[in-house]
């Protein structure tokens, strides 16, 4: 893995980023635990192309639950090497010491999962917040208008209540 480190002016002024930029990955078809009757057994390489994945602000780390998919290009003409990353958490470089990653920085698709299940939660609290405001204000309401019942003064008022 290839991590290359850039520069970029913002508007907070300038900040550097890591990305991958290149995947190399070497295997052996000829290895019958993994591959199972090869057509070209033998040590191959597959390539990545143009590729920027894993872009983190400079002084994090990478942290992504999410499936990730990397294509890479073999030199076995009849083969495609993909390769799935999942639950990765790395850190190229910048480290401030040593088997402790710094904050992390989340990938998008993580952040908009989370989003996705903290939100329902959110608008429940509000709803849940809205009918108690509002069935308040109707028993506060209903008091204040509510026809008060005179209570006679005299006995014999009392048989012509019902």
């Amino acid at each position: 893995m290839l991590f290359v480190k850039e520069g970029h002016n913002t508007s907070k002024g300038p900040e550097a980023t890591w990305r991958l930029s290149k995947v190399q990955f070497v295997y052996d078809s000829s290895e019958k635990t993994h591959f199972k009757d090869a057509v070209t057994a033998g040590k191959h390489t597959a390539n990545s192309h143009r590729l920027s994945a894993l872009v983190t602000p400079a002084g994090k780390s990478y942290e992504c639950q999410a499936q990730q998919t990397i294509s890479l290009t073999s030199s076995d003409p009849q083969k495609t090497v993909t390769m799935i990353l999942y639950a990765v958490h790395i850190q190229p470089f910048d480290i401030i010491s040593d088997f402790v990653f710094s904050e992390e920085h989340k990938c998008q698709v993580d952040e908009q999962e989370q989003l996705e299940e903290t939100l329902p939660l959110i608008l429940g609290l509000i709803l849940g917040f809205v009918i108690v405001i509002t069935l308040v204000i109707y028993h506060i309401h209903h008091k204040m208008t509510a026809n008060q019942v005179q209570i006679p003064r005299d006995r014999s008022q009392y048989k012509h209540m019902g």
